[in-house]
């Protein structure tokens, strides 16, 4: 028995498990006291697009670095700071000192933003809205584990009383490390968005079109969670609206309008009204074409009298703004629209503005599209100007809706169009005094307040950026299914040529909190040491065995 315990002690198999086993623990206990935390967020991407060549936004989506807050110059670093701190910093500074990403963490419910943080968010998306850089760029609502990661990053930044200290805090301190998923694919290249086409026919082959247009997608600095509510789910709301209205028109022979009527959602329209381009160049060319063109459901012999754009018409406001690219003739289309939106409702001004067209630069309403073709079109909006940032915002939430305002907008252009098309007197229906409705052809509840309602929330609640191909497939499909109960719809799509656009508007982040690699290097030189003494103890042991043996045999025998 004694001989088969010194020979299990002999055998050198005996110092290859333990050596084994001890570096494993080694190991493992390295990375327990690294105490690695996983946090999962969502976060969205600055937007990337490209427009006659020139490329803006975030070139990159991935993101593979250590956090470091935003002071620090620190290459193949993640910039980690909220939106307040970044308005204090020099923002072209920053993508010069930095080449990995930048995370920024906003209000994770900016509804709740008074009004100078309103203002001061606006100016973040400012700063925001023409940079052009390789960084990664995201924003991610703001919590307890951003909270938590906002933390860490500022304390290891802040420097300790005494350089030991420092250098013990840089070894043992925590830190982040933020990862992208990258399991969101690119757009094909195949990828092409789609018009929406519904149209209301007289079935007269000689009547003229009048054409309502709309586009259907959002953009903002961060087009992911840019709801667009107002610009332009308003515009959609209002098209939808005014063909459920003006359809009832069209339903017999003896009350049907001498004028065919189109519905056109345009896709791509925040990336220079692609959609809206391509729609324009397949109609010219359909006068040689089939009975019915691709582009939609108009005929080869289509005349479009006029074409009324809608964009941003939900808003509280004293009145609408006309655009046009110049004062339209006394006779035209145009001017007596203009005339009747003022003559209908007398308390609600309607101002014409006039904007010279480039042909250099991309067109700032959807009009300029039209009138580049040689074809009459206006603008109608709340808002005076292209440039206002409430354009463009995050902000433009269901919040900053007002639905009776959208209702009494649609109520005016279908009263204004009707009364056009069916050739009614400019001053009224009656020249009585007595007379003070401003209602001169529909009833009260022709503009349903239910159904408008229901749109918003199925139209204008969500992102819909053209990069998130989901997102635009299923509005087009929703679209093409609600207009489909009113008129015949057909879609189309759209080939986007002098721009670009691309994917991944949000992606999945994960921040795990370890140690720093110098750590890692310390518990390596560790290990290494360790096996070293092993290894020598291993190699020269067989004597100390012996010896051991020996003394064994002799306190046993």
């Amino acid at each position: 028995m004694q001989e088969e315990i010194i020979d299990f002690f002999r055998n050198p198999a005996l110092f290859i498990y333990i050596t084994l086993m001890m570096t494993v623990c080694v190991v493992h206990g390295s990375q327990q006291v690294g105490d690695v935390v996983e946090t999962e967020f969502h976060a969205y991407r600055l937007h990337q697009y490209e427009i006659s060549g020139n490329m803006y936004g975030s070139r990159n989506h991935r993101v593979s670095y250590e956090a470091v807050s935003l002071s620090a110059r620190a290459l193949r670093r993640t910039m980690v700071t909220t939106w307040r701190e970044f308005l204090t910093h020099d923002v072209d500074d920053m993508w010069s000192i930095a080449t990995g990403a930048v995370l920024i963490f906003i209000p994770d419910n900016i509804d709740e933003l008074n009004d100078i943080d309103r203002k001061a968010f606006l100016d973040l998306e400012v700063k925001l809205l023409n940079v052009k850089t390789d960084l990664a760029v995201y924003v991610a609502p703001h919590n307890d584990d951003a909270a938590s990661i906002l933390h860490d990053v500022s304390t290891r930044a802040e420097k300790a009383p005494s350089a030991v200290q420092q250098l013990i805090q840089s070894l043992s301190g925590n830190t982040i490390s933020i990862t992208s998923s990258d399991q969101i694919p690119e757009l094909p290249d195949s990828y092409k968005p789609s018009n929406v086409v519904g149209r209301l026919s007289s079935g007269d082959r000689a009547s003229l079109t009048i054409a309502f247009v709309a586009h259907y997608d959002t953009s903002s600095t961060v087009p992911g969670i840019s709801t667009g509510t107002d610009s332009n789910g308003s515009g959609i709301v209002a098209l939808l609206e005014l063909l459920a209205v003006l359809s009832k028109f069209y339903d017999t022979p003896s009350t049907r309008p001498p004028y065919n009527l189109l519905f056109i959602w345009t896709a791509a329209g925040k990336l220079n009204y692609q959609g809206t381009r391509h729609w324009i160049d397949e109609f010219q060319k359909g006068n040689e074409g089939a009975d019915f063109l691709d582009s939609g459901l108009n005929r080869k012999d289509d005349r479009i009298d006029l074409a009324i754009c809608i964009e941003s018409i939900g808003r509280k406001t004293d009145g609408l703004y006309m655009h046009a690219g110049k004062t339209p003739s006394e006779n035209s289309a145009a001017a007596q629209l203009f005339r009747r939106l003022n003559k209908i409702a007398p308390n609600k001004k309607t101002e014409l503005v006039t904007k010279k067209i480039s042909l250099t630069t991309a067109s700032a309403w959807e009009h300029e599209k039209f009138n580049i073709k040689r074809m009459p079109a206006v603008t109608l909006s709340t808002l005076a100007s292209p440039s206002g940032p409430a354009r463009n915002s995050i902000l433009d939430l269901p919040s900053t809706l007002d639905e009776e305002e959208l209702m009494d907008n649609i109520r005016l252009i279908a009263e204004s169009v009707l009364g056009y098309i069916l050739g009614l007197p400019e001053a009224g229906p009656s020249s009585d005094s007595r007379i003070k409705s401003e209602v001169s052809m529909l009833s009260k509840d022709a503009i349903d307040k239910q159904r408008v309602h229901h749109f918003i929330r199925q139209f204008a609640s969500r992102p819909r950026p053209v990069g998130d191909r989901h997102a635009t497939e299923s509005v087009v499909s929703n679209l093409a299914s609600v207009a489909a109960a009113y008129g015949q719809v057909f879609k189309s799509a759209v080939t986007i040529t002098d721009a670009k656009t691309f994917g991944i508007t949000q992606n999945r982040l994960v921040a795990e909190r370890v140690k720093p690699a110098v750590f890692e290097l310390v518990i390596a030189a560790g290990v290494f040491g360790y096996l070293s003494v092993f290894y020598y103890v291993a190699t020269h042991s067989q004597k100390s065995v012996e010896g051991a043996v020996s003394a064994i045999r002799r306190s046993i025998f």
